[in-house]
């Protein structure tokens, strides 16, 4: 309870986490879900396994956001706010432990990198779930790609929609503007398939 607290009011006194732990997990659930519709086109046909599909998908995006979402950014924000806090003791000459300073140091790149990796894993985590349907004989692997990449395109059309509430313009664009990323990369990874002889 003490943490969550402590994380409440360092979130309001520094305001522009909100904003840095919105945009990773906006960016970082885009890169999930593109990876994971990469992972789907790449890897279909009539033959092919469901539950290797749905494993590839789970275990690509759970080891990106656990490594490079979570990890990687806790790392990253962690040497910014340490820099940051010791620039401020410097300043005042003074040791700031168990200051608001100090908490701030230590919780914000624990806050960020949740959400960071949050972004990578929960969206892909439903892309794969026509897969395990379709492995335990609900749907044919055929229906399991199309409600998989289906699923894909309604999330980033979500995300399209949130973006678009946060910067306040054009809700259709920012919702297009989205989709269009996921279908540039559908077609890349078509393309590249029909490069390697796999249609």
């Amino acid at each position: 309870m003490g943490l969550f607290s402590d994380i409440r009011k360092i979130t309001r006194a520094y305001p522009d986490v909100r904003s840095i732990a919105r945009r990773m997990f906006v960016t970082n659930s885009l890169d999930g879900i593109v990876a994971a519709m990469g992972i789907d086109v790449g890897g279909f046909s009539d033959k092919a396994d469901p539950l290797l599909i749905a494993s590839s998908i789970i275990g690509g995006t759970v080891a990106m956001g656990i490594v490079s979402g979570m990890i990687g950014v806790y790392v990253s924000e962690r040497a910014e706010r340490m820099k940051e806090y010791k620039e401020l003791e410097r300043r005042v000459a003074s040791s700031l432990k168990d200051s608001i300073y100090w908490k701030a140091a230590r919780l914000i790149p624990v806050y960020v990198a949740l959400w960071s990796g949050m972004g990578i894993v929960l969206f892909p985590l439903l892309i794969a779930v026509p897969y395990i349907i379709a492995a335990s004989g609900g749907l044919s692997v055929r229906a399991a790609y199309y409600s998989s990449m289906l699923i894909g395109l309604a999330l980033m059309g979500f995300l399209g929609y949130f973006l678009g509430r946060v910067s306040r313009e054009s809700i259709i664009v920012s919702v297009l503007r989205v989709l269009a990323m996921g279908v540039i990369a559908i077609v890349i990874v078509k393309l590249l398939r029909l490069g390697i002889g796999l249609g």
